[in-house]
């Protein structure tokens, strides 16, 4: 099947099938702010969960695909940000939990968000590998904010400062698990190449600087949060 041709091994990016995955999650965004007053709870409940069943559905069809690959390798365990933000967005989304929502929101917009625009893929066009790593990330983050704007779940500032810290204390847990398992879940071990050249001036203290980074994202991404919540309330 072509969808797992080896012969796509050829990601560019910043290269157009880059930029049309971007600018198609740009467009679906810009859909939700647009029409978020008129979806019908029918058309809600289908789409919040047709989404969740496509995310776990393409996740667990990247795994099935890369044990037969290559076999299982720790890297497929479900321990990095994106994948935890997957699976908790899927739950927000069947659930329609504003608790679940509130802890993995900011998790959720900043790995999709790196994800992204650092594409730290192989796999271009039409492989299958392409859509589960531009589909998945895109999802979660578009999600994410289609329940923040059509649902209005709430997310303050004391949300972000609870997510931030249990992120916080989930990548001590995982630093050293790292080293046990011999792997680079939340990029604590190495970042992604393409983004490595940021952090080289902080030499073997770089990793300080990756958690200083995500915490800095936390609350750039807060900042829209802020001023849509205070307009809001006006």
């Amino acid at each position: 099947m072509f969808f797992f041709d080896e012969r796509y091994h050829h990601f560019e990016m910043f290269g157009l099938t880059h930029l049309l995955a971007v600018l198609f999650f740009i467009i679906l965004i810009v859909l939700i702010l647009v029409f978020k007053k008129r979806l019908n709870p029918d058309h809600d409940l289908y789409l919040r969960r047709g989404i969740a069943i496509f995310m776990v559905l393409m996740e667990w069809t990247f795994y099935g695909w890369s044990i037969a690959l290559g076999g299982f390798d720790t890297s497929l365990l479900p321990l990095g940000l994106c994948a935890i933000s997957m699976y908790t967005t899927a739950i927000a989304l069947w659930t329609k939990s504003e608790k679940v929502f509130q802890f993995i929101f900011p998790w959720a917009i900043t790995g999709a968000l790196i994800s992204l625009v650092v594409a730290n893929l192989h796999y271009d066009l039409p492989h299958f590998r392409y859509f589960h790593y531009f589909g998945n990330h895109g999802f979660f983050l578009v999600s994410n904010l289609y329940l923040f704007f059509i649902h209005r779940f709430k997310f303050t500032y004391k949300h972000l400062l609870k997510s931030g810290l249990s992120l916080l204390a989930y990548a001590i847990v995982i630093y050293p698990i790292n080293f046990l398992i011999d792997d680079n879940h939340l990029f604590l071990r190495a970042v992604p190449a393409e983004a490595a050249p940021l952090y080289s001036f902080l030499g073997d203290f770089w990793v300080l600087g990756f958690v200083f980074s995500i915490f800095l994202l936390f609350h750039l991404i807060y900042l829209p949060i802020h001023f849509y919540n205070k307009h809001q309330r006006a």
